[in-house]
């Protein structure tokens, strides 16, 4: 009978939590906060992934500081739009000077907003955290201009962004079968190869012992060639096979991934103009995505 991995969730135990449990959410956070350093895409994946467990360690592990204490060029924008079919959604989080795992917690008379052409909007806490605000436009244009406003007694600080086209996968179709011995996968989109262009990956895995696993989100390198963008076959095998590893910590010599069943998420990232007076390590970037589905074949 096939046995099952299910994918972790990193969050911290809500009580006893052990020295070593601390030790190896410290370990995660240093190993993200290297990887940032390595990175030169600020406000990128990497990024997501520290919220993430910023949001999961909370303030044991955080700086969390309250915005109505903070300078104003000690505050990080931390601004993202996307669209879906007819609304536009901005998503803000503040942070500490150039610290990635800090949190600021908007408070006194601060406050933020945000608007497309006339249209304005209050941004609203999304969790009931205080971590993240969100703001929701009506607007089906394909290319919307979006602006964000830190508000401080009279002074607003704007932020803004010309969100890029939308894209689509045009080649390959249908769900086609990528073989490992091929050295490379390419895909095209309905837009020219540029930078800015991430990928991840979630996969429903064979190993060759028959047994059976699957993961969310891997991270997955890709280059532009010509018009297309260009995975490595190798890489993929290798994303793969360490995702099994990692869910068998106590069996390092796990069976090979055999075949698996994939889902690609392309995301597109472009960057704006970020508020002057604000800390410089802020951001503003909009998010255009598109996914196709392939299968993998170890054997090929």
């Amino acid at each position: 009978m096939d046995a099952t991995d299910k994918t972790p969730t990193c969050a911290l135990p809500a009580t006893g939590q052990t020295r070593s449990t601390t030790l190896r959410t410290h370990a995660l956070g240093l190993s993200l906060l290297g990887s940032l350093m390595l990175s030169a895409c600020g406000g990128g994946g990497l990024q997501d992934q520290i919220n993430d467990f910023v949001d999961s360690a909370g303030c044991a592990i955080s700086n969390c500081k309250q915005s109505d204490t903070l300078r104003i060029e000690d505050i990080r924008p931390e601004y993202k739009v996307t669209q879906e079919g007819s609304q536009v959604r901005i998503e803000s989080r503040l942070g500490f000077g150039d610290n990635p795992f800090s949190v600021v917690y908007r408070s006194g008379s601060d406050r933020l907003s945000a608007g497309i052409g006339a249209l304005r909007v209050d941004m609203t806490d999304d969790t009931g955290k205080g971590i993240t605000y969100v703001g929701k436009l009506a607007d089906a244009t394909e290319q919307p201009s979006v602006f964000v406003n830190f508000h401080r007694g009279g002074e607003v600080y704007t932020s803004s962004i010309t969100m890029q086209k939308p894209f689509s996968v045009v080649s390959p179709s249908g769900v086609p079968v990528i073989a490992r011995s091929t050295g490379a996968f390419k895909v095209q989109m309905s837009q020219p190869a540029s930078s800015g262009m991430g990928v991840l990956v979630s996969a429903l895995c064979k190993r060759a012992d028959g047994t059976s696993f699957d993961s969310n989100d891997l991270f997955l390198g890709n280059t532009i060639d010509g018009n297309s963008y260009r995975i490595s076959t190798l890489d993929l095998d290798l994303a793969l096979n360490n995702a099994s590893k990692n869910y068998n910590p106590n069996s390092p010599n796990s069976s090979l991934v055999q075949s698996c069943d994939l889902t690609f998420n392309w995301t597109h990232r472009i960057t704006g103009t970020t508020a002057s007076g604000m800390n410089r390590s802020g951001w503003i970037q909009s998010l255009r995505s598109a996914t196709h589905k392939a299968s993998y074949d170890a054997r090929l």
